[in-house]
């Protein structure tokens, strides 16, 4: 139930949704009696919209998130890997029985890095469907495909297919990989994504080494004279994503801070 209201309530406070919603409350309500108001919507939107366009507030808000945990330098012994799906186009993967990449691609990039230079270390690969793909795919049978398809020995890996959001993901993930005590686990995912995930893990009792794959924000603003508005409006979608579920996660109890970072 929680997982569904998630989505629902997501789907309206999303940023691009959101000014859409209300610039189409104010276009309605220019052909009632409260004219005014709908003006001061629209107005409301438009300037929004300029906001977006000109300043890069997707990349300061997504550059604390990306920074929080730094590269590892060194990692010693690992034994055991982790990866968070994420870098599949479920939907469109599913439909053409082929993987097909996102923007997310480098966490599955890194992931196969790491089981070669770890070729004892136990893997990891957590991702079902959030909702159902043709076939009833999952995100783990996208997985396999290209594993399969990169030369990297499926069976190799263990594959969580049941979870459909990032507290699932660690809490089947967790029951599947059994991690003993004293065992060293590397956690692949984004790097924005890497505050909630660890803080996740903490509070499940598995200790694991952040490693983050894939950075979007740039540690300076954008160009003033050269606006994106497509591209600022997208990030600040995926940056106030962040932010909520970790707000969320807080509230639920499912993390212990806010914004979880290195211990």
């Amino acid at each position: 139930m929680i997982f569904f209201l998630s989505r629902a309530l997501w789907y309206v406070a999303q940023p691009s949704n959101l000014l859409l919603i209300l610039a189409c409350t104010g276009a309605g309500l220019l052909r009632t009696r409260r004219v005014r108001l709908g003006k001061v919507l629209l107005g409301s939107v438009l300037g929004l919209f300029l906001l977006i366009a000109v300043l890069p507030l997707g990349n300061w808000m997504l550059y604390p998130l990306e920074t929080r945990f730094p590269v590892p330098a060194d990692l010693g012994r690992v034994d055991g890997i982790i990866v968070l799906s994420g870098a599949f186009s479920a939907e469109n993967s599913a439909w053409r029985g082929a993987p097909v990449l996102n923007q997310y691609a480098q966490r599955i990039t890194k992931f196969m890095e790491l089981a070669r230079r770890y070729p004892n270390a136990k893997l990891v690969f957590s991702g079902g469907a959030v909702f159902p793909l043709p076939n009833n795919v999952t995100e783990s049978d996208i997985g396999r495909w290209f594993f399969t398809g990169q030369g990297l020995d499926p069976q190799r890996i263990l594959f969580e297919d049941k979870s459909r959001n990032t507290h699932e993901n660690i809490v089947f993930s967790r029951r599947l990989a059994q991690p003993q005590a004293g065992e060293r686990w590397v956690l692949v995912t984004s790097a924005a994504h890497l505050p909630r995930a660890v803080g996740l893990m903490h509070k499940n009792g598995w200790k694991a080494t952040p490693y983050p794959a894939g950075f979007a924000a740039m540690p300076f603003p954008d160009p003033l004279t050269a606006p994106d508005f497509g591209d600022r409006l997208e990030r600040l979608d995926n940056t106030v994503k962040e932010w909520t579920g970790l707000t969320a996660y807080y509230l639920l109890g499912r993390t212990s801070s806010i914004f979880p970072g290195p211990e």
